[in-house]
Order: structure tokens, then C-alpha cells, then sequence
């Protein structure tokens, strides 16, 4: 049951990465889909997109900041910011993963004492 459950999110995530670089790379900038990068980018965004969505399924608003950080990557979208913003979104996932340890480390902790 558990893998019919993880799998369901991976393809959701795949998903959500295939139709985000989809709209920014043809319908924003023009550019074709499939370049050298595809396959990287494609990669970055669905992980980023599956830990969003448990993000989303743990709190709404939290779910959704990790999803408009995720728009952060594209330098399609902020073309004058090139470069400058994915640091926000790797610093927003790594505190909410961090967040997720330490709940899971202090659980632990308190079923030991």
C-alpha cells in the first residue's frame, strides 16, 4: 500500500516538473523543450515538486511557499535576477527539511526516555 501511495506522488511530481519547464521554456521564452538541460532540470524539479507535495499534504500554506519557490529557479521568469534567486529555494527547502528531522528526531527522542 505504501508504494502504490509513494508512487502515486512521484508521478504527480513528475508531473508538475514536466509542465512547469514545459510553460516556461515554450510559452514564456519560446525556447524548444527538449535542449541539453532537459534532462537536469527535469530531475531538480521533480524532487523539489515531491517534497513539495508533502509539504502540501502536512500544511497548505507551507505546501505552497515551497511551490512558489520552486519558480524561483527559472531564470525565464526573472530575467534580471539570473542566477541570483535559487539560493531562496534551496535555503526555504533545506529549513523545511530540517524542520521534518528534527520533528522526527525529537519523536524518537521522547518514545526513548
Amino acid at each position: 500500500m505504501i508504494k502504490n501511495i509513494n508512487l502515486e506522488k512521484v508521478l504527480k511530481a513528475m508531473v508538475i516538473a514536466f509542465s512547469f519547464i514545459f510553460v516556461t521554456n515554450n510559452v514564456v521564452d519560446g525556447n524548444e523543450l527538449f535542449t541539453q538541460n532537459f534532462l537536469i532540470s527535469f530531475l531538480i524539479y521533480s524532487i523539489l515538486s515531491f517534497v513539495a507535495l508533502y509539504g502540501f499534504e502536512l500544511n497548505k500554506i507551507l505546501g505552497l511557499v515551497l511551490f512558489l519557490s520552486i519558480s524561483l529557479l527559472s531564470p525565464v521568469l526573472f530575467p534580471s535576477f539570473e542566477g541570483q534567486l535559487f539560493p531562496i529555494t534551496y535555503v526555504v527547502f533545506a529549513l523545511f527539511l530540517t524542520y521534518i528531522i528534527g520533528i522526527e528526531m525529537y519523536k524518537r527522542w521522547k518514545t526513548n526516555l
